[in-house]
């Protein structure tokens, strides 16, 4: 008895030693520059949102915190490379989606979604925006699929991209209405504007950022969102549960910052408290806003969770719609 009695106070004497080795790692935290890997190109909706945070969080912890794009294979590049980076907190990624998706996708990625990485906090999400080209005389989403059943396999539709969560979006809803559209993906979404700008491809499932001044404008006229809910930014465009009825049906592109797992809890902790402390301050709702953003924050297990939700229901689209990536 005595025995086990001491191995259980080493024991406790190691757990407790090494809490405090991760507390001290915590107070000195961030003690040179960090990267936020963003995976994806210069310019995008993840390398803005990656900006925002980083501004807040050199200005909160002293360090600076910087944006390092490394596009390739869809993010895979990217995420593989946090995957695999000291796990100290000085190497972020800030991501969308795709780490739920690319798994299903691509045939081999150098990374696990759950395991390889430690939630931090959502940051924003955005519905995607329906819309259509003037030219179709739809004035609504059950006008459009009425149109797609009568006409099946003429409709073309444009993408950000194969496997993007624009793409996905569109074969979701394709599933559940038993529709058939053609899809055309562009590398971006701002890549499939002039076509659908000039009616070539008449539909479009791209982000409110991009959409809204078009139809402002009335060059396109926006149908519906596929969010849970509505979005402030646009708020007189139902959802495709909404207008269509369609009870289950959901997708919204979120934004995510992750650390390598095995980072110390307490500096995800930190982090988290700071990022959520930003997302609440008006200079950060406003940069969102601009960008046509909602503000999300939270708990790291709220990251999880969505991550842990989104892997079952993106392999089922991909696997039903026959999707690989190119």
């Amino acid at each position: 008895m005595h025995h086990i009695t001491r191995n259980a106070v080493a024991a406790l004497g190691l757990a407790a030693g090494m809490l405090a080795s991760s507390l001290a790692a915590a107070q000195d935290y961030p003690n040179k520059a960090v990267t936020i890997v963003v995976p994806f190109s210069a310019g995008g909706g993840t390398d803005t949102m990656a900006r925002v945070i980083a501004e807040g969080l050199n200005k909160a912890l002293g360090q600076p915190f910087v944006v390092e794009n490394k596009p390739g294979a869809g993010g895979n590049l990217g995420m593989a490379a946090v995957a695999r980076a000291p796990k100290d907190g000085h190497t972020l990624l800030m991501v969308t989606n795709n780490i739920a998706i690319n798994p299903s996708l691509y045939k081999k990625v150098n990374f696990n979604p759950t395991k390889d990485f430690e939630p931090i906090a959502i940051v924003g999400s955005s519905p995607v925006a329906i819309s259509v080209h003037p030219s179709l005389k739809i004035d609504d989403l059950a006008g459009l699929v009425k149109y797609a059943k009568a006409n099946p396999g003429k409709l073309s539709y444009a993408s950000c991209g194969a496997g993007t969560p624009q793409h996905l979006a569109a074969e979701l809803l394709a599933q559940m209405t038993g529709i058939e559209m053609i899809h055309v993906g562009y590398k971006g979404c701002a890549g499939g504007l002039p076509d659908h700008l000039s009616g070539l491809v008449p539909v479009s499932f791209s982000t409110i950022a991009i959409m809204a001044p078009h139809v402002k404008s009335g060059k396109i006229k926006g149908i519906a969102v596929t969010g849970s809910a509505r979005s402030p930014h646009t708020p007189d465009l139902p959802t495709v549960s909404e207008a269509i009825n369609l009870p289950g049906y959901a997708i919204d592109v979120w934004f995510g910052l992750f650390a390598p797992a095995g980072t110390p809890q307490p500096i995800v902790a930190r982090l988290n408290a700071i990022v959520n402390k930003e997302l609440a301050t008006a200079g950060v709702k406003t940069k969102m806003a601009e960008q046509q953003y909602d503000v999300v924050g939270g708990t790291p297990a709220a990251l999880a969770a969505r991550v842990g939700q989104d892997i079952p229901r993106y392999l089922q689209v991909i696997r039903s719609a026959n999707i690989t990536a190119n």
